[in-house]
């Protein structure tokens, strides 16, 4: 299976790959990919299996999705990179650190600890909202968003749910994501990683100020466990969605970790 990317800036540069959370899309990372490819690096941001234009599976699961990235990076013929996650992106990106140390040559985790989250997913309600909508009465975007807007979402996680929206004259309307296998396999994006997985490179979490999804008290048993070589840098006026809620203050602690490497 091959994963659908986007590409940014020079074959020869520096390589970063960027690997969105559920739900998200590699479209939401094109501001940040033309930026650093504006820096000086290669940028390289797939949608993962189930999401965007990327195939859809019913295996779903950190492995596998870590595995999908590898052959990404081995198609572009890429033997270094850093990595930067948001949420479930930040697992696959953990996991493809743990697997390939020697390839990672730097790890930035958006908002998401390595541990086992023993709480529902707010992506679970997002999932059952976008499952309910009949897109087989729908004649307008304008239709669908009333539908979500049922359920008293941010304005913002009403959009970001909207991305995921697609039309044509031959199918109509209809959902991106593979919701069904999403869905099935959502406890799989819950869980933590074995206490045997480390990384040794130099890591920098990104927590949103305003989240719950990192609980720095809690939170750092797993990342002493999972990595010797880490700094926990805070955004204080972000939420989960730091790359939009904070896209300077991401954009400005990103360039000071990676600008570091050249």
């Amino acid at each position: 299976m091959r994963l659908f990317y986007r590409k940014y800036g020079d074959v020869g540069n520096p390589v970063i790959v960027v690997l969105h959370g559920l739900l998200g899309l590699s479209d939401n990372w094109d501001y940040f990919g033309k930026h650093f490819a504006e820096l000086g690096y290669h940028v390289i941001i797939p949608d993962m299996r189930n999401h965007g234009q990327s195939p859809g599976m019913e295996t779903f699961n950190y492995s596998v999705m870590a595995s999908d990235v590898m052959k990404v990076l081995k198609d572009e013929n890429v033997t270094r990179c850093s990595v930067i996650g948001h949420s479930m992106g930040g697992k696959i990106a953990m996991m493809l650190a743990f697997r390939h140390p020697d390839m990672v040559e730097r790890l930035e985790i958006l908002d998401i600890s390595p541990r086992q989250f023993d709480y529902p997913l707010q992506h679970v309600d997002f999932i059952d909202a976008m499952s309910h909508v009949d897109l087989k009465k729908v004649t307008r975007r304008s239709d669908v968003e009333d539908e979500l807007s049922k359920r008293n979402y941010e304005k913002r996680i009403v959009l970001f749910l909207l991305k995921n929206l697609s039309y044509s004259r031959e199918k109509g309307f209809r959902w991106k994501p593979y919701l069904k296998a999403i869905n099935r396999n959502i406890e799989e994006i819950g869980k933590g990683f074995d206490p045997s997985l480390h990384y040794s490179g130099k890591t920098l979490i990104i927590k949103g100020g305003k989240s719950d999804y990192i609980i720095e008290e809690k939170d750092k048993p797993y990342f002493e466990c999972h990595f010797s070589d880490y700094k926990i840098v805070t955004l204080p006026d972000s939420g989960h969605w730091i790359h939009v809620d904070d896209p300077v203050g991401f954009m400005k602690t990103t360039e000071s970790f990676f600008m570091s490497n050249k």
